[in-house]
């Protein structure tokens, strides 16, 4: 798996910064992203980060979930928490917009 490559209808984007190797993936006909544990569906409705201590780097991940916003998606699929159904983009939007400057 490859970042930039395709699994099936899915292309394979890089977020680093939680973990080594951590990866979204993106079907843009079906406009969904997939992030797993690098943006959580906490509190329901909304999204967040986990905590700093299980980050192996906090301000690199922040960066990569930013990008993320480049995508065009209206359904965020997380690993954890409650994923966002429905103007998930904007809820994302609104994650970033808390991040440090």
């Amino acid at each position: 798996m490859q970042v930039g490559g395709k699994i099936g209808p899915l292309t394979v984007i890089g977020v680093p910064g939680k973990s080594v190797g951590e990866v979204a993936f993106h079907w843009p006909e079906r406009r969904l992203l997939i992030v797993g544990d690098a943006v959580v569906g906490n509190p329901p409705g909304r999204l967040g980060l986990l905590r700093e201590k299980v980050m192996d780097e906090p301000a690199r991940l922040r960066e990569s979930v930013r990008q993320l916003l480049a995508i065009e998606f209206d359904t965020l699929l997380v690993g954890d928490g409650e994923s966002v159904l429905q103007d998930a983009r904007q809820r994302l939007r609104e994650l970033v917009d808390l991040f440090p400057k």
